[in-house]
């Protein structure tokens, strides 16, 4: 419980390096995820430092250990056999492969930001870390089964693309455990491929909803604060998302033949699970005026001011964004968003 609204930009994607100054455009992405540790902790302190937002909002950093060719061919065999399900042999060599122990994650390196940036304001804001959860790896165009083949899998072969979402989402945990040490009070779990307007909310129910809602709740154990990022149409999904054990849930703007009003998700939540805003990122963060950011600020933290919300933009801050917008959605809540009682 808070007093007044906290308030966060979504910024754990490529607009904190643009501001940093190390890339220009989406075209040299390619050189922001390849920097890890104190240089990567630098990017993340500029932007805290400029904007104060009330979250460190934390991407992962690159691994400073690289595979050999014989590790790339060896994972590459596996891969293609894995894209066919062969059997649960082959999902278990996968998870093995891919999923390394808590203490080759720390070795990795992945994490080493995330120790800097906790002894600098571990007193004075919450951390959190925020990936693709195993439905992207697996769903993803270029992920372990594919998104056409995933997606007819799942009607088609649905046992073992159950074992498999089960398996990945358990050999996660050893991940978190190393977030945990390396001193992140939370993570945020970006559940794309997984929406009302990709697949079925029975398909998600009885394929994907038991294995997510483990793992959240083994967040908690571990000591993390769970909230998941469900981009699409979450709208069916609402009832499954309130007991998947999270503490918050992010959300996009609307989109496509989707709706996602910010006040009725609100309302739909019931207090049960903490969300965050979706001002547009591009129509109103970027392209819009201070006055049509404020505006949309003010909309947001009317609508929802009983509690149990964060004013954030909807998807991660494009380049461009003028830094004045993102001051405004803001310093617009720290001015204007009391808590009614």
């Amino acid at each position: 419980p808070t007093e007044q609204i906290p308030v966060t930009p979504h910024w754990w994607g490529l607009y904190k390096f643009e501001l940093a100054g190390h890339i220009d455009d989406y075209d040299s992405e390619a050189a922001a995820w390849d920097i890890y540790g104190d240089e990567l902790a630098d990017v993340d302190s500029i932007f805290y430092e400029e904007f104060k937002p009330d979250m460190l909002h934390l991407s992962t950093g690159a691994s400073k250990i690289k595979d050999s060719d014989a590790d790339k061919r060896e994972k590459d065999r596996i891969l293609k056999a894995v894209r066919s399900l062969e059997s649960y042999s082959v999902i278990d060599e996968y998870i093995q492969a891919n999923y390394p122990d808590k203490e080759e994650v720390i070795k990795s390196g992945v994490f080493d930001h995330v120790r800097i940036l906790s002894d600098r304001y571990g007193q004075e804001s919450v951390l959190m870390l925020n990936e693709g959860n195993p439905i992207c790896w697996i769903l993803d165009p270029d992920g372990c089964v594919g998104f056409e083949d995933g997606l007819i899998a799942m009607l088609e072969k649905p046992d073992k693309m159950e074992y498999l979402i089960h398996r990945s989402y358990e050999a996660l945990l050893p991940r978190m455990v190393a977030l945990k040490e390396m001193g992140a009070d939370g993570y945020i779990g970006s559940e794309t491929y997984c929406s009302a307007d990709i697949m079925s909310p029975k398909l998600y129910h009885d394929l994907i909803f038991e294995a997510q809602k483990k793992f959240y709740n083994e967040l908690c154990k571990i000591g993390l604060i769970p909230v998941t990022y469900f981009t699409g149409d979450i709208i069916p999904l609402l009832d499954d998302i309130k007991e998947l054990g999270v503490k918050g849930l992010m959300v996009e703007e609307s989109k496509k033949s989707f709706t996602l009003d910010i006040a009725s998700i609100y309302e739909r939540l019931e207090g049960q699970v903490c969300l965050f805003g979706n001002l547009d990122s591009v129509y109103a963060l970027q392209l819009g005026t201070v006055d049509d950011v404020i505006c949309e600020t003010r909309r947001q933290i009317s609508a929802c001011n009983r509690g149990g919300f964060i004013m954030a933009n909807g998807c991660p801050i494009s380049f461009d964004t003028p830094a004045e917008n993102i001051h405004a959605m803001i310093d617009t809540v720290r001015r204007e968003g009391n808590i009614k009682g």
